[in-house]
């Protein structure tokens, strides 16, 4: 059992490190912006918001919840409209936000220890993840490729593989479409030596997974904005503000798409 915990742990805590990674997510872009303005706590709060949210996210794609899922998807159009409204906000708020010279000087502890100017990180992590329906096929996707991976090289992982094959194979029956980067070879009847652990020992691998899964998203983020921090007296000021706006505007662009796949969503749902 703790061979099959400790296993877990660490492939979870790998693979949220290596997912977190890429910078054209909105958190990464929120977090590389305020980042840029020395805003360290607010980058830590936002990380924690997002790593809270993908915890609970896979944790269901993990487990097998497809109830909750059959509930889930019929809100996932108004979410993404939401998701939209609210990147949109974030995105004018990093928009408009100004660099000082003086700012720029300043240490990153004495920027740090105004709480007003790091307030509501939390909650936006929160919210733009929330509200991001495509970091549940994210993970659910990334998780069986990682499971199975691990268990193909001689890891036991307790049987979560088995887990999450039956999740794909569920919600590919109710939403009647394949997902993306899973060849449907890799997706085979369980044979008989394939038994899943009991229920309460797969909830336990199950936690154990997401939250070592959602720890290393942390870690990246976290590492991203004080690598940042440190080295943005680096760069010139006009550049670093050119970046800011060139930031938002990815925000912009999010903000459009996700409205517009709310809009299409919903024109099909009522059709």
């Amino acid at each position: 059992m703790l061979e099959n915990i400790i296993t877990v742990l660490l492939v979870g805590l790998i693979a949220g490190f290596l997912f977190a990674m890429p910078i054209a997510g909105p958190i990464s872009i929120l977090i590389t912006s305020n980042a840029l303005k020395g805003k360290l706590r607010f980058c830590v709060r936002t990380a924690i918001g997002a790593s809270i949210i993908e915890f609970l996210y896979v944790l269901v794609a993990v487990y097998g919840m497809t109830l909750f899922f059959s509930s889930y998807s019929n809100f996932i159009p108004y979410l993404l409209g939401v998701g939209s409204i609210f990147l949109f906000f974030v995105g004018t708020k990093v928009f408009s936000s100004k660099l000082e010279l003086e700012s720029i000087e300043e240490s990153g502890n004495k920027i740090n220890s105004s709480i007003e100017e790091n307030k509501g990180g939390l909650r936006a992590g929160l919210i733009i993840n929330l509200t991001n329906p495509s970091l549940f096929f994210g993970v659910l996707t990334s998780s069986f490729i990682v499971l199975s991976f691990a268990s193909s090289v001689g890891l036991n992982t307790g049987g979560l593989e088995m887990l999450v094959q039956e999740n794909v194979v569920s919600i590919q029956e109710l939403t009647g479409e394949t997902f993306e980067r899973i060849d449907s070879t890799f997706i085979d009847t369980p044979k008989p030596t394939q038994n899943v652990e009991s229920s309460s020992y797969s909830l336990l691998l199950s936690l154990v997974y997401a939250a070592s899964l959602g720890t290393g998203g942390f870690l990246w983020l976290y590492i991203l904005a004080k690598l940042l921090i440190k080295y943005r007296t680096k760069i010139k000021l006009l550049y670093m503000q050119v970046i800011i706006r060139g930031l938002s505007f990815v925000l912009f662009g999010i903000s459009l798409y996700l409205l517009w796949t709310s809009t299409n969503m919903l024109i099909v749902q009522f059709s």
